[in-house]
């Protein structure tokens, strides 16, 4: 593809001193799955196109995707007709600007239903609830991060109604997502091991959890920030919304990964906490350092990534537990972990691994969390045990009381406030 003074695409032009990537140059470009077409439009009219290369997408419900280069937004077209705007990732902008939300999955349902369907919200408290978070998200006063977890808890879902909460959760996050909380683990240990050691932080221990990044919400090896080809990290921002997209409403409903060894696993550690004859305090130290031995691999990942011996960490578990203590994440993960293993009333299922892993995440990064009743419980008597301020709840209602308690408004109200 060249433009129309014949300058490669990807590079600069010299004499004009106008960055290439740039809107003063790009007015639009168009991905067209149905046409698969690439589509650029200047800024002086003219349009170049080119063949698109086939979709690794294996059931793309995404007909069309247009990068605006002004607003710096993506417009995608669903093969049903609807529209869903997303914010594009930079580099440069990273900070959110507004209160974080991150909902459990059935708070999700209650959103989308809120949407299509209001009848089926029984609950009134809770449908104006989900009416006025919705109204935060679409007028920028709220942002709504999608994590992995809910891309694969929308799975056993299919027809009209995944599709109905998948483009839900499509049009009002807008974009955002949480950072994959299998990365968050490891980079926290990471910092922890370079301040421990004195030595240099990874970079990537500080990029924001709450975020744009393409892909940042799986554990997989792309990395966008790592990404220093201009052109290849602009494909891969507007193909983003498609993937989300596609995942939330494949119309192939999709099986959950096996998590029965991991709750195997929990449940005889549970099992084995309630046989033994230990005093609080020796059943709170065993718990914790038990939290290390169940996953040292992340102790070494981490290790691998400052460049240290993780090797005589992983032999004083007295000390990691001290460490550990002042991180955001791991400080709540693993006492939620103590807690349910020191709990002989437990009863481990599936579902508790994206409940803990998740709503322990975002409870730690994000303004706000609604989250399920059992973990959520939990997660508000442990924020309390650390003294940390309270910002999980139990349903939409206690939480819209919570942001208008805080002062949380939508953009408009907002400007209309100034101009008073």
């Amino acid at each position: 593809m060249v433009e129309a003074d014949a300058t490669p695409l990807g590079h600069h032009n010299e004499v004009t001193a106008i960055p290439f990537f740039s809107a003063d140059r790009f007015q639009y470009w168009v991905i067209d799955f149905e046409r698969h077409e690439f589509e650029v439009v200047m800024t002086d009219g003219t349009r170049h196109t080119e063949a698109l290369p086939p979709t690794t997408l294996r059931d793309n419900q995404v007909a069309r995707s247009v990068f605006d280069w002004k607003s710096w937004w993506v417009w995608s077209t669903t093969v049903r007709g609807d529209i869903f705007p997303s914010e594009a990732y930079s580099r440069v902008s990273t900070d959110k600007g507004r209160p974080a939300i991150y909902l459990d999955q059935n708070h999700w349902s209650t959103l989308a239903w809120a949407r299509v369907d209001p009848s089926k919200v029984k609950d009134q408290d809770e449908l104006a609830a989900a009416q006025r978070i919705i109204a935060l998200a679409l007028d920028a006063g709220i942002v709504l991060p999608l994590s992995s977890a809910h891309l694969t808890e929308t799975s056993p879902l299919y027809g009209d109604r995944r599709y109905h909460l998948g483009l839900a959760m499509a049009q009002l996050s807008g974009g955002w997502q949480l950072r994959s909380p299998l990365t968050v683990w490891v980079n926290e240990l990471a910092a922890m091991l370079a301040a421990y050691e004195h030595v240099p932080v990874p970079p990537s221990t500080q990029l924001p959890v709450v975020t744009l990044e393409p892909q940042a919400w799986s554990a997989n090896d792309v990395h966008a920030h790592e990404i220093d080809n201009d052109l290849e990290l602009l494909q891969l921002v507007l193909t983003e919304p498609s993937v989300i997209l596609s995942t939330l409403i494949d119309t192939t409903p999709l099986e959950k990964g096996d998590a029965s060894a991991w709750v195997k696993r929990n449940r005889e550690i549970t099992e084995l906490f309630a046989t033994e004859c230990l005093t609080d305090a020796e059943r709170t130290r065993r718990a914790e350092g038990l939290f290390w031995c169940e996953n040292i691999q992340e102790l070494e990942r981490a290790a691998a990534l400052v460049g240290v011996d993780a090797s005589r960490f992983a032999q004083d578990a007295s000390a990691l537990v001290q460490q550990l203590r002042a991180t955001p994440y791991l400080s709540i993960l693993s006492a939620l972990f103590q807690r349910r293993h020191l709990d002989r009333n437990a009863r481990w299922k599936e579902s508790d691994f994206f409940d803990m892993m998740y709503l322990s995440c975002g409870t730690a990064y994000c303004d706000y969390v609604a989250a399920e009743t059992y973990t959520g419980t939990q997660l508000q008597q442990i924020l309390r045990q650390q003294g940390k301020q309270g910002n999980t709840f139990l349903s939409l209602t206690e939480l819209v009381t919570a942001l208008n308690r805080d002062g949380v408004k939508t953009a408009s109200e907002k400007a209309a406030l100034d101009d008073l």
